[in-house]
């Protein structure tokens, strides 16, 4: 069990004290990621691709207890570690001197941020994808099919595209965040090979006050250069019936999800159907929040939503079996969860969305998007592409 295995990593709260209080939601714990395919370790589901291409697990956690922590909205650096010992008070000086020690070794200018004029532009991609628009419209045709005959609402429909990438990764993790800035990004290296994430989408975030939320994301425009015509898709976005629909049915998934670890009476809707702009597309993003449940922890919350249910459809196993007849490559990380686990007792994870997988010399990115029962299949490719544009064009970039 990949969950009960990732609680052992972490004390319980109850053993951890802060010796020097930072205003920081992570002082230390696991930045974990957790692939889409572990849903079959929670449900019986036929998930089973082979994929010789990606050499990532299906889940990796990185033990964290020195870390940097900068605040650019108010010009503030952090160094943060973590200690044990056989007391509160050892243990707090060990973390004292250690962060003190952090704190004299930090870099001072750039944090190893690469200039452009240090980067080579790469020649055009050839990507390969997936389906091809024919393909995925008979694909998109198919899910209708099974929408009509009643098995399901919404399925999330996703592909793969490949093509040669030799640059650096972390060079193309900063043209990413230049070109497509997003709340959730990161840059994982790993032996194996780099993960870069530009993801709007938070999957779940669990904070002292022992507030749950997730933020599903449903309904896409692309963005537009004139001004007017921009806002015009932002507000035609807003006003769509089906995307509204299209939400509210991830939604009413997230709330049942919540309503499995939290305390009866809690969950909540504080925010339906708001207007979110990125570089490449508009979205329409709902949040849901809930009190945790006593006796319930981070891992619990995990267990009960995962995997996201803006990336299956609903009902949440109906669209996941069906999808897994349908889709052609393994989803690996994407659709997955990456983020961090505190050792406080907190989470913040983000949907593995808008990802970019570097190794072996390849990129792998995937896109797509939910289908219902009135999806125009021309209008959903071009949704897929606008979703993977930043990806791709950050890959030729440097």
């Amino acid at each position: 069990d990949p969950l009960a295995a990732l609680r052992t990593l972490l004390p319980r709260r109850a053993e951890c004290a802060d010796a020097a209080p930072a205003p920081l939601p992570f002082v230390g714990g696991l930045v974990a990621a957790l692939g889409y395919e572990l849903a079959a370790r929670f449900e019986a589901l036929p998930l089973a691709h082979d994929d010789a291409r990606l050499p990532f697990a299906d889940a990796f956690a990185l033990g964290v207890d020195r870390l940097y922590a900068l605040d650019h909205g108010f010009g503030r650096a952090y160094a943060v570690a973590l200690c044990a010992g056989e007391s509160a008070e050892a243990a707090a000086g060990a973390a004292r001197a250690a962060a003190r020690e952090l704190a004299e070794t930090a870099p001072r200018a750039g944090w190893g941020v690469p200039a452009r004029d240090e980067c080579t532009p790469r020649a055009a991609l050839s990507p390969q994808r997936g389906f091809d628009a024919q393909e995925h419209a008979k694909a998109v045709e198919q899910i209708r099919e099974r929408i009509a005959a009643g098995d399901l609402y919404q399925a999330c429909l996703t592909h793969r595209i490949d093509a040669e990438f030799s640059g650096d990764a972390f060079a193309y993790y900063c043209a990413l965040r230049e070109a497509n800035p997003a709340p959730f990004g990161a840059f994982v290296a790993l032996p194996e090979g780099a993960i870069a994430c530009s993801s709007p989408e938070r999957f779940l975030s669990l904070g002292d006050a022992g507030v749950l939320e997730t933020r599903p994301i449903k309904g896409t425009r692309s963005r537009r250069e004139a001004p007017a015509a921009d806002r015009a898709e932002a507000a035609a976005l807003l006003a769509s019936e089906k995307d509204r629909a299209e939400n509210l049915m991830i939604v009413d998934l997230a709330r049942n999800d919540l309503g499995r670890v939290c305390e009866l009476g809690s969950v909540h809707v504080p925010e339906l159907f708001a207007v979110e702009s990125y570089a490449t597309v508009h979205q329409l993003v709902s949040t849901v929040r809930g009190r945790l449940a006593p006796g319930r922890d981070a891992f619990d919350a995990i267990r009960a939503a995962f995997p996201p249910g803006s990336m299956t459809g609903a009902p949440k196993i109906a669209a996941i079996a069906l999808l897994a007849q349908i889709e052609r490559a393994r989803r690996g990380l994407y659709a997955g969860a990456l983020g961090y686990l505190d050792v406080r007792g907190g989470c913040d994870l983000a949907v593995v969305i808008r990802t970019a997988l570097l190794a072996g010399g390849r990129i792998a990115v995937h896109t797509g998007g939910g289908i219902v029962a009135d999806s125009d299949p021309r209008a959903e490719w071009e949704e897929a592409e606008a979703k993977a544009a930043a990806l791709l064009a950050a890959a030729r970039a440097w």
